[in-house]
């Protein structure tokens, strides 16, 4: 009996960890929160954040940088850019100020594409969808600077094979630059943006409020946040959200949003009228 009960009580601890772990899994993730609250704020103000021109100005930068890396000479004209034809030339310091321009738009294009994800996420269900949408400026980088650079660069007779070995090598040195920035590490679906605000009823109207500050561009829901330490009394404002939302804070501070996802959301904030 002693011995069955050594072998019960040492499983029990076995049998608890995967129960955690799958409490833990059904926390939402601080993106989804902050896409929910971010909605939340349109529903309650009417007015809807423009993803729409984001996604299409992203479309546009793809394109110029496009234009930065490969366009050829046309007829007669020698256009000052094109870092490709620059390296066929030789011409190697209009080269790297293209290719720089060409970088800076690419990754401009890949946060105003993550930017408008976190407000309105993808509706699909299709795992593949999600993820070219919620990788678009990723794939962009790989197409843009590895794909088409390196077909270029392989059929190209002007080049010999040590340039070519360099100039294939460089590209991938960029893409993986430009892909690591473009890449989405939190990304979020529609589907877990409505799971939290049906599972966790989040309320715009609770009288708590919320914390923000004078100067500040975000809002916080509590005010014990790493944030405010070092605001003062006078810069510290405590409102509905409502309120803040109205004053052009529109945006739910990381540290806030982390912690209210690690604590469930299930208890409303313990705010006081204290200054931190």
């Amino acid at each position: 009996m002693e011995e069955e009960k050594k072998v019960k009580a040492a499983k029990a601890p076995e049998q608890k960890a995967p129960a955690k772990k799958a409490e833990e899994a059904k926390k939402p993730s601080a993106a989804a929160l902050k896409a929910a609250l971010a909605q939340m704020e349109e529903q309650e103000t009417g007015k809807k954040k423009n993803t729409v021109l984001w996604r299409v100005l992203a479309f546009v930068m793809w394109a110029l940088a496009i234009v930065a890396m490969y366009l050829p000479q046309l007829g007669d004209l020698e256009l000052p850019f094109g870092a490709m034809r620059m390296l066929v030339l030789k011409n190697y310091t209009p080269m790297i100020i293209d290719i720089v321009v060409a970088v800076a738009l690419c990754i401009g294009a890949a946060l105003l594409w993550k930017k408008a994800n976190h407000i309105h996420p993808v509706k699909s269900h299709n795992k593949v969808v999600q993820f070219i949408w919620n990788q678009l400026g990723l794939i962009m980088a790989f197409l843009i600077f590895f794909v088409i650079g390196l077909v270029l660069i392989l059929k190209n007779d002007k080049l010999d094979a040590k340039t070519k070995k360099i100039a294939i090598a460089a590209l991938a040195a960029i893409t993986l630059l430009v892909g690591g920035v473009s890449a989405d590490y939190h990304p979020v679906t529609q589907d877990e943006v409505d799971k939290v605000t049906q599972e966790y009823n989040i309320d715009t109207q609770d009288p708590d409020g919320c914390y923000w500050t004078t100067y500040g561009r975000k809002y916080h829901l509590y005010d014990d946040c790493q944030a405010l330490s070092n605001t003062s009394a006078e810069n510290l404002h405590h409102t509905s959200l409502q309120e803040a939302w109205e004053n052009n804070r529109g945006e739910l501070c990381s540290f806030c949003a982390k912690r209210a996802s690690d604590n469930g959301l299930t208890d409303t904030p313990a705010i006081s009228s204290s200054n931190p």
